[in-house]
């Protein structure tokens, strides 16, 4: 059904900093102003992706997720500035400006990576000439404290404000009515809707549905046969249909998932290979269960295709709650064998799902538990080690064959990557 005019209805608000980490790479470097930038992995290498273009690298094609080496062949006179040089310090700074200018208008707003929030303005404004407003004050508050841009979409759902944000950069604002929203929203690309990624166009293309309007004048039973309950949810999206709430600021965040994603250094085309990226991410994924004092029930392979950069993702339920490296691995390689279709890989993807707090803890009663446990006191050793000593000094077996995995800090790569499996 589509949604009518009411006094009740929501607006919500998305804003966006515009080439975020370009940005500030330029304001850290001055003499880059004018030249294609982007800022990505380390630039000697194929580690990692790239997480934000300058508008003038954008002119070539250079976009957010590509390879570095994609990057540098669509614009050979990239500039890459690592990641690491900007510093969680100027970052962190960035986004706390933004998080204390949004909390100023709203108690409900949600951070969504380090340069983009949801804000629910139902009740703070009276309507959406209003809300254009507060967009445009906004805009310019944030750019007087910090000289970066950024973009504002206001619409009555979250999911349309986001393509809002999008819709006009930089420095734009876009309010999506519901008296107009067909006319913005149905002609836009299917690819634009949150969570349909580079898998699901092409599926939606041989489907002969290439707009968001396609998608919503499909038959329904269509769409569910395809993509199941996923895709009752984004026929839903794409009709005005989202109810997705907007935490208030008090609120516990819940922990959903923990996880790693890297990119390899070279295409992953023996099984020895894929597994060797899997068991470090394991690694790091039981030691950020550990640090968020949590038990995992489930856990989410990602394998990204060399060939079309898409993400196949694939999950299973744990046998007990757990973060050990090792229970971890053996279910994670349990579902790469089951899947991967022979063909080489541009990265792996380790995530931990449905988690609980580690006062969850059962008695033991089977010996797969106890192996668990005692795991469990092998890996808080292992990283207490790590932590005085350096994580190089003790790493798995399957790891340690690999040098240049090795000495890679895939770490780094969490924040940058960790929304990566909710676009398939």
């Amino acid at each position: 059904m589509s949604p009518s005019k009411s006094e009740n209805m929501p607006i919500y608000a998305h804003v966006d900093v515009n080439s975020c980490y370009a940005n500030l790479a330029i304001q850290m470097f001055p003499h880059l102003r004018g030249k294609c930038v982007a800022v990505g992995g380390d630039p000697n290498s194929r580690h990692g992706i790239l997480l934000a273009a300058n508008p003038e690298a954008k002119r070539y094609a250079v976009k957010t997720g590509q390879a570095l080496w994609q990057a540098r062949e669509a614009c050979p006179q990239l500039i890459i500035v690592p990641i690491h040089v900007l510093g969680r310090k100027t970052i962190r700074r960035m986004s706390r400006i933004l998080l204390e200018m949004c909390y100023a208008i709203t108690p409900q707003v949600a951070l969504e990576g380090d340069d983009g929030v949801y804000m629910s303005w139902t009740g703070c404004v009276k309507d959406f000439d209003a809300a254009e407003v507060k967009a445009h004050e906004l805009q310019l508050r944030f750019f007087h404290a910090t000289n970066l841009t950024v973009s504002v979409g206001v619409s009555f759902t979250r999911n349309f404000s986001k393509l809002g944000s999008d819709y006009r950069k930089p420095f734009g604002v876009t309010v999506i009515r519901p008296s107009d929203w067909q006319s913005i929203v149905w002609p836009l690309p299917a690819s634009d809707l949150y969570w349909i990624g580079p898998a699901t166009t092409k599926k939606l293309y041989n489907m002969g549905i290439t707009t968001i309007g396609g998608l919503a004048q499909s038959d329904l039973k269509r769409i569910f046969d395809r993509f199941g309950k996923v895709g009752r949810m984004l026929w839903g999206f794409a009709n005005g249909e989202d109810l997705t709430p907007v935490a208030y600021k008090d609120d516990r965040p819940e922990m959903l998932t923990v996880g790693n994603s890297t990119t390899a250094l070279q295409d992953l085309v023996t099984l020895d290979e894929i597994l060797e990226y899997t068991s470090k991410l394991c690694e790091l994924t039981s030691e950020s269960l550990r640090n968020e004092n949590s038990f995992s029930n489930g856990i989410y392979v990602g394998l990204r295709s060399a060939e079309d950069l898409g993400w196949l993702g694939r999950q299973k339920k744990l046998p007990f709650p757990t973060r050990t490296r090792r229970m971890l691995y053996d279910q994670a390689n349990i579902l790469i064998q089951r899947h991967w279709d022979g063909k080489p890989l541009r990265g792996v993807g380790i995530r931990a799902y449905n988690l609980v707090d580690d006062d969850y803890l059962q008695m033991a009663i089977l010996p797969e538990m106890l192996r668990d446990q005692r795991d469990e006191r092998i890996d808080v050793a292992v990283q207490e080690i790590h932590r005085r000593m350096g994580v190089g000094i003790i790493v798995p077996g399957r790891v340690y064959s690999n040098r240049g995995l090795m000495g890679m800090d895939l770490s780094s790569e969490e924040s940058a990557q960790r929304n990566a499996f909710r676009r398939f």
